[in-house]
């Protein structure tokens, strides 16, 4: 399957069942199902059998020796649905996912590059608010560090 960045921002409804419409344009990466997890900023984030295979990579490369490998495993594993696209092109969220982000009519599906974010419709203007407000200072630092970076890569010059 070719790679596709999953970007924009969409508003779709949940329905009373808690079933969600997924963007058309990107029913077609979860033709498979895909996985479903409550993220850490009170979004859920919904990934592709390719995206949970790779997180999945990311989760466990650190040995579960350390208590803080296995409580990242118990996070990731112990709270990560999958979920099946239906005829419509609806994954259904379970209810205790839907409760635990507040979620229920409209909802703003985000792209995040390699995998979609559910928000609360409020939440997501909340966190819209603040990225709006940081913009600009979050894109001073990122030329920053990447300036850093490619100093650090010149060649010295030689005398």
């Amino acid at each position: 399957m070719p790679t596709i960045d999953l970007i924009g921002e969409f508003e779709h409804r949940l329905d009373e069942r808690g079933r969600l419409a997924l963007p058309s344009a990107y029913r077609g990466l979860f033709e498979y199902g895909g996985y479903l997890l409550p993220g850490p900023d009170g979004q859920i984030e919904l990934y592709t059998p390719e995206g949970y295979d790779e997180m999945k990579r990311q989760r466990t490369a650190n040995s579960s020796l350390h208590q803080s490998s296995r409580q990242l495993r118990r996070g990731f594993f112990g709270r990560i649905h999958r979920v099946e696209l239906d005829r419509q092109g609806r994954i259904l969220i379970p209810a205790h996912l839907r409760s635990l982000r507040q979620l229920e009519g409209t909802v703003s599906i985000v792209g995040m590059g390699d995998y979609l974010e559910i928000w609360q419709a409020e939440a997501w203007e909340t966190e819209q608010s603040e990225i709006d407000e940081a913009y600009a200072r979050l894109l001073e630092e990122l030329t920053e560090a990447m300036n850093s970076t490619a100093a650090s890569r010149e060649p010295e010059a030689v005398s």
